[in-house]
């Protein structure tokens, strides 16, 4: 033992003073608590490592203060290491890990202080985080491991990184690291550089990082830029995901860069021909090939006749009679169909299709066939309030206007008329192919009766309505002839109210046609000049006799 030894020397050397002998036999020499010192180590026991102190005492390194943990590698005999005075009494002991941690805290203090990052390995997982070594034990919040969310974080266990420290307490020795931060502080100096080295109309390859409803985002390098689904394909994309996949590596263009906003639209679909640039020589009109309908609306079908060219066939352009309703039948989503090209509008892409028009028109045949005047049978379809379409044999519908129901009475309503599926005598008034349209009548099936009442015809009628500048008489149910207050007698009037009084309704009167405007209705009738007429008749009558009699004498006779 050390002590031994100091005993010995003493005993040899008698002339030392009390004062040395104490300072030998404590061994400590100019040591003091906590001071940190510069040692070899020259021994290793069960307890520890003997160190030398340059004195007469040795001093200890205890292994206890590792407990059951691995010892450093630096302790062995002969090297020299740096150590702390942590015990005075009896034999110095002396602390390696004390000076090592405080090194660590110092050397992770200083990184804090400087802003500056610092290697460290994760250790365990623990509630909310992990454990990393960075020299000393620091605690990264799950939020902080990667810059998206971690569910699993026992994979990062035993892996080396950069981190940022967060937070920093010595005297409660508590640290806090980031990875995220370093890795978001990366994308964005690697963002700002890439941005600013893209510009509009460069053509780049990119990874699908990420699809959404409406795109998908593509890393070009460090920033991401937005494929819109309407920039994939010249064609309509329903879904982008029936295009792309998540790591998928897609070459784009440039669109357009914000870099004010730090945003980036690409396109795949302009790296490739737009099938409307060559439409019109690809469809011209008159070809007849087959598509899919793609969508049904209420006024047509979009038919795909390749990808990404859809053309319009309009609910009319189906079929020549009951175009509607046959194409209801007809026409569904995702049928294929024979369409015929009847015109392309290449600057507003469009196309019009007409399944119709790959069969013979009708409408032609009509026109040859149905001459005005034609009398034909028909069968009522369908009535509505301006008139009724009538089924001709041909198959094809012409419409009887509701003017055209009757010459004489005022048709409200077509179906006080006619009713659906009722046979009718119709007569062909015009046939215009171009439109196809067919006007019919019933009225014109029989004579006009305003036409068999010319001027100087002798009618009798009863008065069926007084009004103040006249009264209407009913030739026959239906037709009504006016006489005017001026016409309604020969006798001269006191005044205009004993005018308005002669005609009353329902009198019987006789009178003679004076107008007859067919095509307005009217009918003006006059009592004066029927009783005018007679009157001269009669002088006419007695005129070529001797005795001719005077008027008064005449109609004395008369009555």
């Amino acid at each position: 033992m050390v002590l031994n030894k100091t005993i010995t020397n003493f005993e040899e050397n008698e002339d030392m003073s009390m004062a040395d002998l104490m300072k030998e036999y404590d061994g400590a020499g100019n040591l003091s608590l906590g001071k940190e010192i510069e040692v070899t180590i020259i021994e290793e026991n069960e307890d520890g490592f003997m160190v030398d102190l340059g004195m007469k005492s040795e001093g200890l390194i205890p292994k206890k203060e590792y407990g059951e943990g691995v010892l450093p590698a630096e302790l062995k005999v002969g090297n020299k290491v740096k150590v702390k005075v942590i015990n005075l009494h009896g034999q110095p002991v002396l602390s390696y890990r004390e000076v090592v941690e405080k090194s660590k805290w110092d050397n992770v203090e200083k990184a804090f202080n400087e802003g500056k990052h610092i290697h460290g390995t994760v250790l365990k997982a623990v509630k909310g985080g992990l454990i990393v070594d960075i020299g000393v034990d620091a605690f990264l919040h799950i939020s902080q491991i990667d810059t998206h969310f971690v569910s699993d974080t026992e994979k990062y266990i035993g892996k080396s990184y950069e981190f940022a420290i967060t937070e920093f307490d010595r005297r409660a020795k508590k640290a806090a690291v980031s990875r995220k931060k370093i890795l978001e502080d990366e994308k964005s100096a690697k963002r700002e550089s890439v941005l600013n080295s893209i510009a509009e109309g460069q053509i780049l390859d990119g990874t699908v990082a990420r699809i959404t409803d409406f795109g998908a985002f593509i890393d070009l390098g460090g920033i991401d830029g937005l494929l819109h689904i309407g920039e994939l394909a010249w064609h309509k994309v329903k879904k982008v995901d029936e295009i792309l996949h998540k790591g998928q590596t897609v070459r784009v263009q440039v669109v357009k860069v914000d870099k004010t906003a730090g945003r980036i639209s690409l396109s795949m679909k302009n790296l490739s021909p737009n099938p409307w640039d060559s439409a019109a020589e690809r469809f011209p009109i008159g070809l007849i090939m087959k598509g899919v309908v793609t969508s049904v609306t209420d006024y047509g079908a979009f038919v795909e006749l390749e990808p990404g060219v859809e053309g319009l066939l309009h609910a009319s352009e189906y079929a020549w009679n009951d175009s509607e309703g046959e194409f209801k039948r007809g026409v569904k989503k995702g049928r294929e169909i024979e369409v015929k090209i009847i015109d392309v509008d290449k600057e507003g892409k469009k196309i019009s299709l007409s399944v119709k028009k790959m069969q013979a028109n009708p409408w032609d045949e009509a026109y040859r066939h149905y001459a005005p005047g034609t009398m034909v049978k028909g069968v009522i379809q369908n009535i509505m309030p301006f008139g009724a379409f009538v089924k001709l044999p041909e198959g094809i519908e012409g419409l009887i206007h509701i003017s055209d129901f009757s010459w004489t009475g005022r048709v409200k309503r077509p179906e006080d008329v006619v009713k659906k599926g009722q046979e009718v005598d119709v007569m062909v008034l015009e046939v215009n192919p171009q439109n196809e349209k067919i006007s019919l009548s019933i009225k014109h099936t029989q004579p006009d009766p305003y036409k068999k009442y010319k001027a100087g015809a002798i009618v009798k009628g009863k008065i069926v309505r007084v009004a103040e500048f006249g009264a209407f008489m009913e030739i026959e149910p239906g037709i009504e002839a006016l006489i005017k207050n001026s016409e309604a007698t020969s006798i001269k009037a006191a005044d205009r109210s004993q005018q308005q009084q002669i005609l009353k309704e329902g009198d019987e009167v006789e009178a003679k046609i004076i107008k007859n405007d067919a095509r307005e209705r009217k009918i003006e009738a006059s009592v004066k000049k029927l009783e005018f007429d007679r009157e001269k008749e009669l002088v006419k009558k007695y005129a070529n006799q001797d005795d001719t009699p005077t008027l008064g004498q005449i109609l004395t006779e008369e009555e």
